[in-house]
């Protein structure tokens, strides 16, 4: 079974069961799919029946270890399966299609982060000039988790997570930023208390409005949208709640899906 960003939210049941994560019949995940099973894990951390089972597909067992999953269940006291994917043997050798899932605590952390990105999408394809502007957009999303959320977090795991993966072969990059905080609805409803719908808070904030009702500018959003289309011929795809908006030079598709903790934005562009 794949789960991956165009089907995970009809698979949800197959794999979110209780407050267990069952990945034993899995044998292939995208970066949305593992952000995506990292905010489930997080919205299970207090539960005293939580558990996780591991895919018994080696080839994806190998890739959850190479773009350090374990340490995100180390993280979150899933030691047995931590040390599971810690003692598995695979072949010693670098992926440069890949950017290994990383759990930011804070802005400084995130902030930091940013200079090996520019490295990455260099790596990836892109010449200096759009690597520093993939950069920039990975910088505003990321940057987006400790502004709405900030002293607000609804629990005890706070930051944003972050995966990247390149396909060569398509000239295609796919990058998830994920945090566990309250949302686009919570974020936006202070300054628009009208806002009924996680989709109407999205589409709000992709606007160009912000939340923070003493700042006047929230035009973030609205730029990414701007250069993913305009420089990537990309798309920039955002889940809160129940509302998933996807947008792209075709214009703008509004979903209701099954609900997440916090927000996910993905950003895949074409590179040439």
């Amino acid at each position: 079974m794949k789960i991956e960003f165009k089907n995970i939210d009809k698979l949800t049941d197959n794999v979110a069961v209780g407050a267990i994560i069952d990945l034993s019949g899995v044998d292939f995940m995208d970066p949305w799919a593992v952000v995506w099973v990292c905010l489930k894990l997080v919205n299970n951390h207090g539960l005293e029946d939580k558990a996780v089972k591991l895919p018994v597909n080696n080839d994806l067992l190998c890739y959850l270890k190479r773009i350090h999953f374990g340490s995100f269940l180390s993280e979150l006291g899933y030691a047995e399966e931590s040390g599971r994917l810690k003692n598995l043997i695979m072949p010693e050798r670098e992926n440069i299609n890949v950017q290994e899932l990383v759990h930011c605590n804070y802005r400084d952390e995130f902030d930091g982060r940013l200079g090996r990105f520019i490295q990455m999408f260099g790596n990836f394809g892109l010449n200096s000039g759009d690597a520093t502007l993939a950069a920039t957009l990975v910088g505003e999303l990321g940057n987006n988790s400790f502004d709405h959320n900030l002293g607000s977090w609804p629990t005890d795991i706070s930051g944003n997570i972050i995966i990247a993966q390149n396909y060569p072969k398509l000239k295609k990059i796919q990058i998830v930023v994920g945090d566990p905080g309250v949302g686009f609805l919570g974020s936006m409803r202070p300054a628009f208390p009208e806002l009924s719908s996680d989709l109407e808070a999205i589409e709000k904030g992709l606007s160009g409005f912000t939340g923070r009702i003493d700042e006047r500018r929230g035009n973030g959003l609205r730029l990414i949208q701007e250069w993913t289309i305009k420089n990537f011929y990309g798309t920039l795809s955002i889940q809160s709640g129940t509302g998933l908006i996807n947008v792209s030079a075709k214009g703008m598709k509004k979903t209701e899906v099954k609900p997440i903790l916090g927000t996910m934005a993905q950003l895949m562009i074409e590179y040439r």
